[in-house]
């Protein structure tokens, strides 16, 4: 896994293929290794890339206040530190909102937004602000397995599984309490309508977090239809990566990037 130095941060990363940008943010309790089954699958003229999070995976770096400004911030700076210009934006759970964030900031260096599972555009509801339960996954390994399953219930349990549910466990307590915090304060709206550049949302029918109508929600802001995935939780990233990149290449060849984003 590369390495490269973003301001206060030595950002992990994963990397597949070469072309067009694409770059792709994980969610919380997660890492970049939740993307691997997406970039081995790549299709040819793409260059995928995967960073670790602030607080998270493999990238080290002091803590901030992990609100949605500066995660995008520090995605903008993972960005120019690679020298890429513009690219196509992909994020999952907390990552969905990080990119949507960094689309509004910065609209003329995204070339297309797709977002899934994407958490709520008008804030995070009371009953699902729960910093018990943060403090109760870090403390309780197995309960924070069970609990990641429930979320992805199709995904395969083998190797890569175990080793990302382990990772995703290493998560700083500091980042998992920092992320609800951001999704409570995070409130864009129907403001997402000025990013103005093409979007796809997507959802997993199963996804007992981030529901149809939550995603439906997010779609209404941007302006366009839902795309549930049937069968699948909260990550087809995971679960379904096949049909997952059946949405998105298509909806990265609506925009080209000459001179691969650089």
């Amino acid at each position: 896994m590369p390495t490269v130095q973003v301001g206060d941060l030595s950002v992990h990363y994963l990397e597949a293929g070469s072309g067009e940008p694409v770059i792709f943010v994980h969610g919380n309790w997660a890492s970049s290794g939740w993307w691997l089954r997406v970039l081995e699958q790549l299709p040819a003229g793409y260059r995928g890339l995967a960073p670790d999070l602030r607080g998270r995976g493999a990238t080290q770096g002091p803590d901030n206040d992990y609100l949605m400004p500066s995660l995008a911030a520090d995605l903008w700076h993972f960005a120019d530190a690679l020298q890429i210009e513009r690219c196509h934006l992909v994020g999952h759970s907390l990552g969905a909102a990080v990119v949507l964030q960094a689309a509004l900031d910065q609209p003329t260096r995204v070339a297309t937004l797709a977002v899934l599972a994407p958490p709520w555009v008008d804030g995070m509801p009371d009953e699902v602000y729960q910093p018990d339960r943060q403090q109760l996954l870090k403390d309780n390994p197995d309960f924070f397995a069970q609990a990641i399953k429930a979320m992805a219930p199709t995904a395969p349990e083998d190797d890569l599984w175990r080793e990302l549910v382990a990772i995703g466990h290493s998560q700083r307590l500091s980042a998992a309490n920092g992320a609800i915090n951001a999704l409570r304060a995070w409130k864009p709206g129907d403001t997402l309508r000025n990013i103005g550049v093409p979007a796809l949302v997507m959802g997993g029918e199963l996804d007992p977090l981030v529901t149809t109508e939550t995603v439906k929600r997010a779609a209404e802001a941007l302006g366009v239809e839902a795309q549930i995935i049937a069968g699948v939780g909260h990550s087809a990233n995971l679960e379904a990566p096949d049909r997952f990149l059946a949405l998105l290449v298509p909806h990265w060849a609506k925009v080209r990037i000459e001179g691969g984003g650089a």
